[in-house]
């Protein structure tokens, strides 16, 4: 397994190049989400080689090392066989607040230093749990709101209806959701504007009159929507 992991290095650097040593970088290192702008990810390097993950759910990072300037990093998936990885970056530059990484593909990275990961980690699992339910449908809401943007997952399962399940991005304006819901139905990418109220700790989705425009469908005038028959999301705990 070393001389494995020795290997590793060694084509590391053949691809790479490993030059002049970097200073230190140790502390916690995080970047926006790609999918979420509003939440950071990233992980935190201890003096005495630990790691650990910052909102990364697919990777639990538990050791570091640095070789020249590339920074080693190991773990396991976050997965049931708990798979152990590796991943090889390529230390840019490092300074008191920035670190600029490279991965094998040529990318570069920016992270900027936080001394509030705990607090980061926390208000990413901050995420609440919605469902509407007939005895025919259904349909889930999960939703994170940070400084008034919203982003998470929204599905629907209609009787005899085709399914449909994606993505919904917005923001809280008072007690008003107002996003796009980016979703696939029949192997068709479709985005449609969603529009709720919160109400006593739940949400109802209105409805009304809709125009497409660009490949997106919109009401035509937000002030007319009704909520008298839309769907109630209930708050329920998320599993």
């Amino acid at each position: 397994m070393k001389n494995l992991f020795l290997f590793t290095v060694l084509i590391s650097c053949i691809l790479f190049g490993c030059s002049k040593e970097s200073g230190s970088i140790s502390g916690s290192w995080v970047r926006a989400m790609d999918e979420q702008p509003q939440h950071q990810q990233g992980f935190t390097l201890k003096d005495e080689g630990n790691a650990a993950s910052i909102n990364l759910d697919d990777k639990l990072y538990n050791k570091w090392e640095k070789f020249g300037d590339l920074l080693i990093l190991r773990g396991t998936k976050n997965s049931e066989a708990k798979e152990e990885f590796s991943d090889t970056l390529k230390i840019i530059s490092v300074g008191d607040s920035i670190l600029v990484l490279k991965k094998r593909n040529g990318k570069e990275i920016t992270y900027t230093k936080t001394n509030i990961p705990g607090k980061l980690v926390r208000a990413f699992e901050a995420f609440d749990c919605y469902n509407f339910t007939t005895k025919k449908d259904t349909a889930f809401l999960h939703i994170n709101v940070a400084d008034n943007t919203v982003s998470g997952d929204l599905e629907y399962h209609f009787f005899e209806k085709d399914s449909n399940k994606g993505t919904i991005k917005g923001k809280m304006i008072g007690d008003t959701l107002i996003a796009d819901y980016t979703f696939l139905s029949e192997g068709t990418t479709s985005i449609r504007q969603v529009v709720m109220i919160k109400k006593d700790n739940n949400f109802i989705e209105g409805f009304g009159d809709i125009q497409e425009l660009d490949k997106k469908t919109s009401f035509i005038n937000r002030a007319k929507i009704s909520f008298k028959k839309g769907l109630t999301f209930r708050k329920i705990n998320c599993h």
